[in-house]
């Protein structure tokens, strides 16, 4: 006999389990069906660590990642996609957005994000800790790689490996502007065993 499939409301669904109902028939001799309980794949979520700093101001980098963002999630509408964001700013991080599908209220959130202050990778990675990332989140770090707070370049990237190694993949956006470039995110990258993508 097949096992058959009950739809739910939920997130997840039961699936008729005949062996537990048959051994429960046999125990206790009363008919009742057991079920066993599958979750739903997990969707794709899509987290973005954004430096709002106040270095992210003078060469309006800070607008040119907003517009990358908004671009990015116009283009995956069609996509079961979550979407969240933490913002660095003022030698603190905060959450921008929890994880949310309405990609427009999404959006608009990134759109009213601040800038100014000094850097604290450090504080964003522990707020993404707290969001609980697993191996169905892909994190991008939008930087130029310049920390000014909160420890080192470094010290960043052994917090990250400690604490958020579930993550399915991670990217450092490098946004390093000026005639002179340091190369601080591609070092980030290579100490975090990251994927390095200029922009």
């Amino acid at each position: 006999m097949q096992v058959q499939t009950t739809p739910v409301t939920g997130n997840d669904y039961k699936t008729r389990d005949l062996l537990a109902t048959v051994r429960n028939y046999l125990i206790s001799g009363h008919s009742e069906i057991k079920y066993q309980r599958k979750a739903f794949k997990s969707s794709l979520s899509l987290l973005f660590l954004i430096d709002s700093s106040g270095s992210m101001i003078k060469d309006r980098q800070i607008a040119y990642i907003k517009g990358v963002i908004a671009q990015t999630i116009t283009q995956h509408r069609h996509k079961r996609l979550r979407y969240g964001a933490v913002a660095l700013s003022q030698g603190a991080a905060q959450l921008v957005s929890h994880y949310t599908t309405d990609s427009d209220r999404f959006i608009q959130s990134i759109g009213l994000l601040s800038s100014g202050g000094k850097t604290n990778l450090k504080a964003g990675l522990q707020l993404i800790e707290q969001l609980q990332p697993t191996k169905h989140v892909q994190l991008y770090i939008f930087t130029d790689g310049k920390i000014n707070a909160g420890g080192s370049l470094q010290e960043a990237g052994i917090y990250f490996k400690q604490h958020l190694r579930e993550l399915g993949a991670t990217t450092v956006v490098n946004i390093e502007s000026g005639f002179v470039k340091l190369g601080r995110a591609a070092e980030l990258a290579r100490v975090m065993g990251a994927t390095l993508l200029n922009l």
